[in-house]
């Protein structure tokens, strides 16, 4: 296999200072250039539909939940892990553009409930192809098997930092 650019600098290391370890950089390192890129090809492919990851994010949320009564903005928040003002700002942008709505809550007259418009259920389902391609593309140099094994270790990494 070729070198690539942290196969470098690990190799720099080595020879500036051989008694220093650096092999987390193999795997950190590359964790974090390959995320670069993947995050890179989504917000290419969201381009198209003037979207945000963010407007993606809730528009897609939505969309999987399918709350029948529409779902709170504070969960919408929670799952985007921003606060309730920006998630406010967020929806704001999404119903002037037409692609959620706002109900009253009936179960608590000081809430409202959102929902996609059939224009945000349409974007939100192109939006998710194209952000799929993008995902895929980016993948597909690993087999199968590959993704699985990759798919599982970076759970492991992820439950052990998210404790």
């Amino acid at each position: 296999m070729p070198k690539d650019s942290i196969d470098r600098m690990v190799d720099e290391w080595a020879a500036s200072d051989g008694a220093l370890d650096v092999s987390a950089l193999q795997v950190v390192g590359r964790l974090f250039r390959s995320a670069g890129h993947g995050q890179a090809a989504v917000v290419e492919a969201l381009r198209p539909f003037g979207l945000s990851y963010g407007d993606f994010d809730v528009l897609n949320t939505l969309r999987r939940r399918d709350d029948p009564g529409g779902t709170h903005p504070r969960d919408l928040a929670e799952t985007a892990l921003i606060t309730s003002g920006a998630m406010t700002a967020r929806l704001d942008r999404l119903e002037r553009s037409g692609l959620v709505k706002r109900r009253p809550d009936p179960e608590d007259r000081r809430a409202v409930r959102i929902r996609l418009t059939k224009a945000g259920a349409d974007l939100a389902a192109k939006a998710l192809d194209a952000v799929l391609v993008a995902d895929e593309d980016l993948l597909s140099p690993l087999s199968p098997a590959q993704r699985r094994t990759l798919a599982s270790l970076l759970k492991k990494l992820l439950l052990h930092a998210e404790g």
